[in-house]
Formats: C-alpha cells, sequence, structure tokens
C-alpha cells in the first residue's frame, strides 16, 4: 500500500527539503500535493484525501492548530504531523486535543520525522484493519439476524447500510455429516478451511458467507445474468465442492439452492427455499444436490391448525426448551410447528411482548451463566454444548447480552 502525503510550509526552502532530502518512495509513501499556506490546505484537503498531513504550525490563511481541528471535526481520516521552528509547546495541549500524531521541530534530525511518519502508517493500518472488521461483523449481524429471525422489519433498510449494492441473489446451503467424535481442534482447523474453501470456488459471487449451524455453512451468492446460466453455474461449482469435500475431505455433504431473488426483502424466503431443497436433498439419497421448487413446499410443510393463537405460543415456547441446546431459528421452530416464520413470529410477539430469537437468547445465556458459575467446563465447551458453531461467536456473544466476556464472567463467580 502507497500512502498519499501532503506537505504544507510557508517557507519555499523548507518546502523543497521536505520534497527532496526524504526518500517518499523508499518509505511506500507519494507526495501528492505541496501547499504555500493553510487556505491551499483547507481547499485541497477533501479532494486530494491525504493518508498524512505534515504542516508548519504557523503558517498565513490557517495555521497548523486550525487544520488539525478541521480534520477533527470533519473526521477526515488524515493523520496529521506538525512542523514548528522551535520547541514550543504552548501548542501541545491543542495538538493533543485535536489527534496530531507528532510534533516535530525543524531544527532536528529527519529521523525524528520519518519515525513519525512511520507512526502515522501504523495508525492508517490499524485503522483499515478495525474498519475491515467492523463491516465484516455488521455484515454477519445482518445475515444472521435475517436467517434468525431477529430482523424482519427494517430488511431494506439495514441491507442498504451496508453499501453492498447487489441486485439479484441465491442462498446455498452446505450441510455436512461430521463425525461427532472429532476432537474440537480438528473441528475448529476445518470450519476454517472450509470457509476458505467456499469464498475461493465461488470467488467474486459471493456476497456474505457464514456458519449458519454448526455443520452447516450458508452462501448468499450474486447471480450471472439469467435463471438458465445461474443455475447452469451453480450447479457445476457445487458438484466440484461436493467432490472436493467427499475426496479430500471425507465429508458426505447435501446442498440446497433457493430460487433467484431479485428484491433483499424476499432474503427469509430465500433461507427457507434454500432449506427445504437442503431437507430434500437428505430425503433424496441419489440426489443430493437440489434446487428449490415450489412441489417440494408442498410436500415439505406439515399441516398443523391452531384453535389458538396461545397454543401456537406455548408449543413455540415447549419447542425452545427442548432445543435450545442447537442451532435453533425461528424458521426450524415455523416449520415444526407447521406455520409460516412471519405469521409466527408476530403472534409471538403480540403475545410475549418479546421476539423469539430474544427468547432463545434470554434461555442460552441463563444456562451459559450456570454453566460457568456452577462447572468447570470451560468456556468452548460450554459453547459446544449449547450449540454455537465456534467460541469466538459465543463470546461475543455473551458479551453482548451481559456486558462482560464468558472468561470474565467465570472468573468473576470463583
Amino acid at each position: 500500500m502507497r500512502y498519499k502525503v501532503m506537505l504544507a510550509d510557508d517557507e519555499p526552502i523548507m518546502r523543497k527539503a521536505l520534497q527532496s532530502l526524504i526518500n517518499w518512495n523508499s518509505i511506500d509513501c507519494e507526495v501528492v500535493f505541496v501547499a504555500e499556506n493553510g487556505k491551499e490546505v483547507l481547499n485541497s484537503l477533501e479532494e486530494m484525501c491525504p493518508d498524512i498531513l505534515i504542516t508548519d504550525i504557523k503558517m498565513p490563511g490557517a495555521d497548523g492548530i486550525e487544520i488539525a481541528k478541521y480534520i477533527w471535526e470533519k473526521k477526515l481520516p488524515t493523520k496529521v504531523i506538525l512542523l514548528t521552528a522551535y520547541a514550543d509547546f504552548s501548542y501541545a495541549q491543542s495538538a493533543i486535543r485535536y489527534d496530531v500524531v507528532e510534533y516535530v521541530t525543524k531544527t532536528g534530525a529527519f529521523d525524528e520525522l520519518l519515525r513519525a511518519v512511520e507512526r502515522c502508517k501504523l495508525l492508517l493500518k490499524e485503522r483499515i484493519l478495525l474498519s475491515s472488521e467492523e463491516k465484516e461483523a455488521r455484515m454477519e449481524s445482518f445475515f444472521r439476524g435475517v436467517y434468525d429471525g431477529n430482523i424482519y422489519n427494517e430488511i431494506t433498510s439495514r441491507y442498504e447500510q451496508l453499501h453492498l449494492g447487489v441486485t439479484d441473489y441465491t442462498v446455498v446451503f452446505f450441510e455436512f455429516l461430521m463425525d461427532d467424535a472429532t476432537e474440537r481442534s480438528k473441528r475448529v482447523k476445518l470450519y476454517d478451511s472450509l470457509k476458505n474453501f467456499f469464498h475461493l470456488a465461488f470467488a467474486e459471487q459471493v456476497v456474505h458467507g457464514i456458519f449458519y449451524k454448526k455443520d452447516m455453512y450458508g452462501l448468499v451468492l450474486k447471480c450471472p445474468q439469467g435463471q438458465e446460466k445461474t443455475e447452469s453455474y451453480l450447479k457445476e461449482t457445487c458438484t466440484k465442492v461436493m467432490d472436493m469435500m467427499d475426496n479430500f475431505m471425507e465429508l458426505y455433504v447435501f446442498v440446497g439452492i433457493s430460487g433467484m431473488h431479485g428484491d433483499i426483502e424476499e432474503l427469509p424466503d430465500a433461507y427457507e427455499e434454500a432449506q427445504t431443497a437442503l431437507n430434500h436433498s437428505h430425503l433424496e439419497e441419489s440426489e443430493k444436490l437440489n434446487f428449490y421448487t415450489e412441489e417440494m413446499k408442498d410436500e415439505s410443510m406439515p399441516v398443523v391448525s391452531y384453535d389458538t393463537k396461545q397454543q401456537l405460543v406455548k408449543d413455540s415456547l415447549k419447542y425452545i426448551e427442548k432445543h435450545y441446546q442447537e442451532p435453533m431459528s425461528v424458521m426450524d421452530i415455523s416449520r415444526a410447528l407447521g406455520t409460516s416464520t412471519s405469521y409466527l413470529s408476530r403472534i409471538f410477539k403480540e403475545s410475549t411482548g418479546e421476539t423469539i430469537i430474544r427468547t432463545i437468547n434470554n434461555k442460552r445465556i441463563e444456562k451459559a451463566k450456570a454453566y460457568l458459575k456452577e462447572t468447570d467446563l470451560k468456556v468452548y465447551e460450554v459453547a459446544d454444548i449449547l450449540g454455537f458453531e465456534n467460541v469466538t461467536y459465543f463470546s461475543r456473544f455473551f458479551k453482548k447480552h451481559t456486558g462482560v466476556s464468558p472468561k470474565d464472567y467465570k472468573e468473576s463467580r470463583k
């Protein structure tokens, strides 16, 4: 990565020195603009968008502190290094307030300036990494939330905040059989390998992918043009993936593929279609890969009649009590009870004042606290017992709902 640098000083000799006495290319930097005064800096900042600004602290038009304040108030990503002719630390307090990275004297050796530039680069790398992690966490929260049924009223608005810009998409579920006796360390490594493998196989078509259940990986994929091309591409690629998993990982795989959708509001339907097709793959041993059809829905949905809404809610609560230790979504409950996901979500919320997912989460938190407080089980063992696909997700889930990590909670109860 090359870092864009802006230089600013009202002394011509200093501008020349900054440009020529440092080999910017050797430190992965490029000087993109040189300003003669503070006004030029302010007029060019948002257009040039430099990663690093090295500016004299005293200049006509606007001084270094004013520029740093402007960058801080506008929340621009630029890191600032202030130059001064002498060690006047009366500016230090203001510099700290506006997140100035370094305060360097011109009379010192350029080594001090180079160290300041390296510090800026380190901070920029950390910001990029954090930004990437934050985006991934937001994406996982959205796609898992829709799958679980936790997000159902604001799907479009929540999706638009991710700026993915995808129109036509499909959902693919891979479910693989793994021996329950498989060591945890081997299972974790296998999960990492599978995730990388899926993303490599589908490459630029991947919108997002996660383990929705312990042994089920789901992908939301962009569709090539036209349904026929999409089905051909998916069948060919999924078949290759299945063969690889069978031959090299010794995993017996089932695949369910939803129809093609053009509206993100239909994502819950796409999830349900992929699950229905996956269930059909289990039923039809000869055909481990299935595309969703309307006939499958008619065949797989049990017909259950409820005399009262209260009975539906009671049966939902019984199901949660019985299955809270398993990966569970609103879709799983609605299918077991023979009703639609949207209807069940609405009736449950109206009757209890809580969403189904919050009820499931509360039950899991209650049990997690008991295991952590009353047993010698390790955190990853508790995660496994409660049906979480990995300890990282469990730790994030526990901290989100309690404010502390499971490790800290366990230690505080000793």
